[in-house]
């Protein structure tokens, strides 16, 4: 690969976008925007509440709950039967159950103070928004990304997509701390950012009020190093821990340490060419809210965007993306390097 310093060409913008008001584009966004100021307040207030614990072990604070009763409710605001068909990340009887009265009391007075309500049982049931009817679109939520990121003032992101039929159609990531294209400083004290896309409409960098302030178009991967966005408390199991052999058999790469799906945002703005996602062990699947939005951003923005043997992803199966192994998102043309480097670690978890 013949290196090239010069990254300026990696995407263009056209200034000032429009995003029609009657978007669900426009209407995603405008659930999302109130979430970053949230964020930034619960991870100064709650931040030192511990997580609640669940089943798979994985962590869950006050604020994903909070935040995600908080998108819920901008979605149903806007909503014109009043339905937000919903897969989330988060539960509330996982709150109700967890033995943690002080952890279900506070995000209970948080979400009251934020929606302006008095009554407790609306809040919880805000969470959970309604359940997806039988072949409706629906709406997928995590509330945070990068729980870890949040905890420790690093990167995390607010993430809200929408299914339909077996594809993403509108994709939003709120980005707390990040600045804006070319800026990789960790900001925990500004307004934030929001990167969004929809199918036929494009992919946007807004700022913290929901205002597009460029499109994103990702140019072809330019032929220098790969920079690969990674996450910074990479996996130890083994099909992950053969990934970067993989890739430095292509040649020089640098590394874009970031957690969450801010990771795709990078790539989607031209800060990063390649982000990779191989399942921790056979069998297991990612789940959609995981990725829903950033990937629909990235492939919005120009990105080349499959799984390891090359496949679309398949949104059509639930919770997870059980007819997918792994995810692959690369600047378009890098991919032709990276899937074969790939297929013999591909090829080690089952098709």
């Amino acid at each position: 690969m013949t290196p090239v310093t010069d990254r300026s060409m990696h995407s263009s913008s056209s200034p000032m976008p429009h995003i029609p008001s009657d978007s669900l584009l426009a209407t995603a966004i405008a659930a999302v925007v109130p979430a970053l100021p949230a964020a930034r307040l619960l991870g100064e207030t709650l931040a030192s509440v511990p997580p609640i614990e669940k089943g798979d072990g994985s962590p869950v604070t006050a604020a994903d709950y909070v935040l995600q009763a908080l998108v819920v409710a901008g979605l149903r605001a806007r909503s014109v039967d009043g339905r937000v068909p919903l897969l989330g990340e988060e539960h509330a009887d996982v709150l109700a159950t967890s033995g943690r009265p002080d952890v279900e009391r506070l995000v209970v007075d948080a979400i009251r103070s934020m929606l302006g309500w008095r009554d407790r049982a609306a809040a919880l049931r805000m969470i959970d928004g309604d359940e997806p009817r039988a072949g409706e679109p629906y709406w997928t939520i995590d509330p945070i990304d990068g729980t870890k990121g949040f905890l420790l003032g690093m990167q995390c992101s607010v993430c809200l997509a929408r299914i339909e039929g077996s594809r993403t159609t509108v994709g939003v990531l709120g980005c707390p701390r990040m600045g804006s294209r070319g800026d990789m400083a960790v900001h925990t004290g500004g307004p934030g950012v929001i990167y969004a896309a929809a199918r036929g409409t494009g992919a946007f960098e807004c700022d913290a009020s929901g205002a597009a302030q460029s499109r994103l178009t990702l140019n072809a991967w330019s032929g220098a190093a790969p920079r690969w966005a990674r996450s910074l408390n990479r996996s130890k199991s083994a099909v992950p821990s053969r990934l970067e052999p993989c890739i430095a058999a292509l040649g020089p790469f640098t590394n874009q340490e970031m957690d969450s799906q801010c990771k795709y945002a990078l790539l989607a703005r031209g800060d990063a060419d390649l982000v990779i996602r191989m399942p921790r062990a056979p069998g297991h699947s990612e789940c959609i809210w995981d990725h829903a939005s950033g990937t629909l951003i990235a492939e919005v923005a120009g990105a080349c965007i499959t799984d390891a043997h090359g496949r679309e992803l398949d949104f059509a199966h639930g919770e997870t993306l059980s007819a997918n192994i792994g995810i692959v998102c690369t600047a378009r043309g890098l991919e032709a390097r990276v899937l074969p480097a790939l297929a013999a670690l591909a090829g080690a978890v089952p098709a």
